[in-house]
């Protein structure tokens, strides 16, 4: 199988620290290939957990802003280290949105985060970062959080 240099990178992100430190990851292979960065973060509206939804009675214009000012935030880091980078607030259930926006816009490489759940916490919640590397249409880089900041 031929291994090619990345060119464009989705990051998928729902900021939290294992996200970022994917982002990090992300922006360096990014600098050493030249490569240009999305990143995105999936709104789960409708998703229900087993103790609630992920968003409670939330304001969404409040809610959409919060994200977009988040994302932009995280962009500017990529773009302060030249990389070309532009970002993506999509609403939809994680696993499916992160695929089907990988095969959009043709990427290279998805880059996800892992939280490092276990047990029955991993029962529950299973792993976004498992089911993209399972359905992904092209490479996927899974970060695992290194709890250095903890």
């Amino acid at each position: 199988m031929e291994t090619r240099t990345p060119k464009k990178i989705l990051v998928a992100t729902d900021f939290s620290d294992g996200s970022d430190e994917a982002l990090d990851r992300a922006i360096e292979m990014a600098a050493s290939s030249n490569a240009s960065l999305e990143i995105m973060h999936v709104l789960e509206l409708a998703e229900e957990f087993p103790f609630g939804s992920t968003y409670f009675d939330a304001d969404y214009g409040a809610l959409y802003s919060n994200i977009d000012r988040q994302l932009t935030e995280r962009a500017e880091r990529a773009r302060a280290a030249g990389i070309a980078c532009e970002t993506k607030i999509i609403d939809g259930g994680a696993v499916n949105e992160i695929t089907r926006r990988g095969r959009a816009i043709d990427a290279d490489l998805i880059v996800v985060g892992t939280h490092g759940r276990t047990g029955l916490a991993h029962a529950l919640m299973g792993s976004v970062a498992e089911r993209v590397v399972r359905r992904a249409s092209c490479p996927v880089l899974t970060v695992p959080f290194s709890k250095k900041a903890a």
